[in-house]
């Protein structure tokens, strides 16, 4: 997989995440050009100049019947704090799995310690991005493909 640059701004989620025990910075973004699935990823908040492990779902949280649009919901592991408001940058390492629903909140619970501990395994395979260019907007990031 060409790793792919997302770029968005923190926003309120459900809440979901957090109540579940995997909190999420859920990013407004313009557009996606990237299949829903759940990925292994680098993120790095403008505030900060390193980067930091994460686990990203796109999609539509098909579990709950209430998602309609597609989100993106970053768990950065092994963080704790407020990002409201916060832009962030996420650089896609691979795709763990292709979104589906679970058949209850138990198995969703059980598939996203799952997904982290896959996503944990390719990432310490894959060193952090390095610099891309601003003015490229959305970019692949060098040595990531």
């Amino acid at each position: 997989m060409q790793a792919l640059r997302i770029t968005g701004t923190v926003v309120h989620g459900d809440g979901r995440g957090h109540g579940l025990g995997f909190p999420t910075a859920n990013l407004q973004v313009s557009e996606l050009s990237c299949p829903d699935g759940v990925y292994a990823a680098w993120v790095r908040l403008a505030a900060e100049s390193s980067w930091r492990e994460a686990t990203v779902s796109i999609g539509d949280n098909p579990t709950f019947d209430d998602v309609t649009d597609t989100r993106v919901e970053c768990h950065i592991h092994d963080f704790s704090g407020d990002l409201y408001g916060a832009m962030a940058t996420i650089v896609l390492v691979g795709l763990i799995r292709e979104m589906r629903a679970f058949g209850d909140v138990a198995g969703l619970i059980e598939g996203t310690a799952a997904d982290l501990l896959i996503s944990r395994r390719m990432l310490s395979a894959s060193p952090p991005p390095t610099p891309c260019a601003e003015s490229a907007g959305d970019c692949v990031e060098p040595g990531l493909e």
